[in-house]
């Protein structure tokens, strides 16, 4: 009878010719099962790949309950439960699941839990931990009590889910578990849970598990072993995630041919010895000191040590994580045997907009790096596949991943699906670039992220040039947290450069020598005029320099963008205000042209910029000049200042240009906001820029890296504090402390195990990677062709395009803007229909939430391309777009 019940149902346009109308229940759990089982990542559980077979095939067992049976009524198993019924009570399969397992089946399943050397067995407790592993994987832990179950142990479903298993237990025949350690058990749900998930994304997928007929499981055993694993064998190759091999390590040269001498951070990296067990790696140093690279030599040596056998890269912006996909295409190959077709995916909200990635995103036939339908000899192409680059979620499995930090952070997040990431991040060195870039609430997150990470037992790298020595302490002792391990040394060097070992043996703390030709002295010279500023800024851009002015408003970017325009001086803007299409432009733009092999002949000019620019991007002026930021910051914009070796620079000073009030001894409430409004908003503690710009007035000069952590860490003493500014300085403390709460709430809390009581699980309820004072609306800019509303970003003959790539580009249209900046955007009664029309093609929750997602109608105005909205007061506005300024609000004259 087991063989009626159906697990998977297909009808309508989407069913094939000929095909069954559904896929049996127990073929659907062997074909799990069976992915389970020869995904290289099992490995990681600690489980006989038998008892691993038998575990996640119990995944579904929920589905024979007539809740879920009843789904399809076509399908209804009339040979084992009867008549269909058309009353039945309402219930999830998951939680179904977990009913079965923990209560029903107990007795039947009992067997596959064994004692350990002492003796000791497991405890229905024990037993629970590994039951809800399994069963919630439709994105967040279930829960039931015994009462349901009362009534099922002899009801005619109770008795099939006993058969089920019993079957199971013959196919796989497993040995039993030895009674677990509270930590070994602990990682062994977690993983189980991101395990299970994985093996079930792949094996429902239609294309690569073809229905059969009820008659194709009367032999389940020989469907397991004749069907689904050759078919799991060929799924695991399509979807990426074939086993690969990793190299050994032969020097950096291997990674990056164009290093020849390695800088002293590099050495450092290929010489230490690798500590036994998960390890954290914290390298301080100068920006342009080679840390990416360092970090790649010590990532490839924890990998060919068998600490990992893949490598996940996050990064603060998603700017940052397209330029680090590019810098590692041509590297990461040299991290795995020639023989070996690892994935390289780009995993950001915004991944498959970047050209790069969409390029080396194989067809759907692609095998193991191979076509199916043509063969390729290039074995250092770079690939991945289409199923991990459809979503950033799957993007974490690859072997090889980039990033933006958010898609590592939702992996300690209690939201759907986070187990997925989970097992993108297990058996992976995690790499932390800029690790000091987030405000209270993420370094919460970013604290939780490596402990967890420890826990589920993996090694991590973390770099930054501007790391204060409370935020280092935080991190390695949430790292040791994570192995259990809170005593031993205390840190306590201050030198810099600075690398910093983590293991459970204990800490290392090992001073570097700086990067040869790297020692900088800058000159600081702070300036009370904007103007000033700007006339500086002119007259070096007119003297054949490349010049940046960082500023803290996409306002301000555009204000002095215009003003020095008008006075001819030639400008290119860059910040997160035009459409991506736009964007993702200007971003090639300026690497190529400001980047470490920018053209000498078309360097020249002024590149007006948002903190887009600040981190991670390899950009190299001859003149810098910033708005006063934190310090660190500063320090950050500064390192894009003569980064790399050029000859004949036409400005032969080192020097960065503040645009800074006066730091007076006794500053009133709006010393910073009458010169820097919009600096005043966005960096809520006035203290601590007052202290920035009073200790680079006094010292004059930022000194790499002889007195980086002096003024790190006297700018971010926040005991003094000027009686003017207390008051907006207690203000931004008090909401930093809240804002740590809510993060400490939020993150999950491993020791809880995978259960709805260690967070707030709730489906509704939607946990931020960033606690953002402001929300955001996402808008998307449109245009009319030949009566038609489509995406600015269209191409000529997108009207006859298919869906696909107007969805793409629509996408390629969008621009995040602030709500009580525009809430809402003006249609013309006559584009109304449409307009309708138009968000029809647009996904059920895009075109259902027009809070959220605005379509803005542009047509040409006076002053280029305009539209009209409102902003969250309901005022009107004009709202005007352009490719060299991007999206400005104005007030309606």
């Amino acid at each position: 009878m087991l063989k009626f019940f159906w697990g998977k149902a297909q009808s309508g346009d989407g069913k094939k010719p000929g095909e069954p109308d559904y896929h049996p229940l127990v073929a659907h759990m062997l074909d799990v099962a069976a992915v389970a089982v020869l995904l290289p990542g099992n490995v990681h559980t600690g489980l006989d790949r038998r008892q691993l077979g038998l575990l996640v095939a119990l995944h579904d067992i929920g589905k024979i309950m007539p809740a879920f049976q009843a789904k399809v009524p076509a399908c209804w198993p009339h040979q084992a439960l009867g008549p269909y019924a058309d009353a039945v009570t309402l219930s999830r399969h998951d939680v179904d699941g977990l009913l079965l397992l923990d209560y029903v089946c107990e007795d039947v399943l009992a067997p596959l839990f064994g004692v350990d050397d002492n003796g000791f067995d497991w405890s229905p407790v024990d037993k629970r931990q590994i039951w809800r592993a399994i069963a919630g994987h439709h994105g967040q832990p279930v829960a039931v009590t015994g009462n349901r179950a009362r009534g099922l142990q002899k009801a005619v479903c109770g008795v099939y889910a006993r058969q089920f298993c019993a079957l199971l237990f013959d196919i796989f025949r497993p040995p039993p578990i030895p009674c677990l350690s509270p930590q070994d058990l602990l990682r062994l749900e977690w993983r189980l849970a991101g395990l299970t998930v994985t093996a079930d994304w792949i094996g429902s997928r239609r294309e690569w598990f073809p229905y059969v007929t009820p008659d194709a499981v009367q032999d389940a055993a020989g469907y397991f072993w004749n069907h689904a694993l050759p078919h799991a064998r060929t799924a695991i190759a399509r979807a990426g995630l074939g086993p690969v091999d990793v190299a050994p390590f032969r020097g950096i040269g291997r990674l990056f041919p164009r290093v020849s001498i390695p800088s002293p951070v590099q050495a450092l990296m290929e010489g230490i010895d690798i500590p036994e067990g998960p390890t954290l790696v914290v390298i301080e140093d100068m920006t342009g000191a080679g840390k990416t690279e360092a970090a790649m030599v010590a990532a490839h040596r924890l990998m060919a040590s068998g600490h990992a056998n893949g490598l996940f890269v996050a990064l603060p912006t998603m700017a940052t994580a397209n330029a680090m996909f590019d810098r590692l295409a041509s590297a990461y190959r040299g991290l795995f045997q020639p023989s070996s077709h690892p994935s390289l995916a780009l995993a950001h909200g915004r991944a498959r907009l970047d050209e790069r990635f969409v390029s080396v995103v194989a067809p759907d036939d692609h095998v193991d790096g191979m076509s199916v339908q043509a063969e390729r000899t290039d074995a250092a192409e770079i690939c991945c596949s289409a199923w991990l680059g459809s979503e950033a979620r799957r993007a974490l499995l690859a072997q090889v991943g980039v990033g933006t930090i958010d898609q590592a952070f939702m992996a300690v997040l209690p939201v759907r699906f986070a187990t997925i990431r989970q097992a993108g991040l297990a058996g992976k060195i995690l790499l932390v670039d800029e690790c000091h870039a987030y405000d209270p609430y993420m370094h919460e997150e970013m604290a939780a992220l490596p402990r967890f990470h420890a826990a589920m037992g993996g090694s991590a790298i973390l770099l930054s040039a501007t790391l204060t020595q409370s935020v280092r302490h935080k991190l390695t002792m949430a790292f040791r947290e994570g192995l259990h391990h809170e005593g031993g040394k205390a840190l306590s060097s201050t030198a810099y450069p600075l690398v910093t070992l983590v293991a459970r043996a204990g800490v290392e703390e090992l001073p570097c020598a700086p990067r040869p030709g790297l020692r900088r002295d800058i000159a600081v010279r702070c300036l009370a005029d904007g103007q000033a500023v700007m006339v500086a800024a002119s007259n070096a851009a007119r003297q054949g320099a490349a010049v940046a002015w960082v500023r803290n408003t996409v306002d301000d970017v555009i204000a002095t963008a215009k003003l020095m325009a008008q006075e001819g001086t030639a400008v290119t803007v860059f910040h997160a205000r035009f459409a991506m299409v736009d964007r993702l432009a200007i971003e090639r733009d300026v690497l190529a042209r400001f980047g470490r092999d920018g053209d000498d002949t078309v360097r020249a000019g002024v590149l007006v910029a948002s903190q887009v620019i600040e981190q991670s991007l390899d950009l190299d002026f001859d003149v810098l000049f910033t708005d006063l930021a934190p310090m660190d910051l500063i320090i950050q914009r500064a390192g894009r200042l003569r980064r790399h070796e050029r000859h004949g620079r036409p400005v032969d000073r080192e020097e960065v240009w503040v645009l800074s009030p006066e730091p007076v001894d006794d500053p009133d409430p709006q010393w910073l906001a009458r010169l820097l409004p919009g600096t005043a908003a966005v960096y809520r503690d006035p203290a601590l820029l007052w202290r920035t710009a009073r200790v680079l007035q006094r010292v004059g000069r930022i000194c790499t890296p002889d007195n980086i952590r002096a003024l790190i860490e006297e700018a971010g003493d926040d005991r003094m504090v000027p009686p003017g500014l207390m008051a907006a300085s207690d203000e931004a403390r008090g909401k930093g402390w809240a804002a740590r709460g809510a993060a400490s709430r939020n993150v999950l809390n491993y020791a809880t195990g995978y259960a709805p009581a260690g967070a707030l699980w709730e489906r509704d309820v939607s946990t931020p990677t960033r606690l953002e004072e402001r929300p955001y609306v996402t808008v998307r800019l449109a245009v009319i062709r030949d009566g038609q509303v489509l995406p600015w970003a269209v191409l000529k003959d997108s009207s006859l395009a298919p869906p696909e790539v107007l969805r793409r580009a629509w996408a390629l249209s969008e621009i995040s803007v602030a709500r009580h900046s525009l809430a809402a955007c003006a249609v013309p009664a006559v584009w109304a229909g449409a307009v309708m029309t138009a968000r029809a093609a647009w996904s059920r929750w895009e075109r259902e939430d027009e809070t959220q997602f605005l379509l803005l109608l542009l047509d040409e105005g006076e002053d280029g391309m305009e539209g009209r909205g409102y902003d969250e007061k309901g005022k009107e506005i004009v709202i005007r777009y352009d490719q060299q300024y991007g999206l400005q609000m104005l007030p309606v004259s």
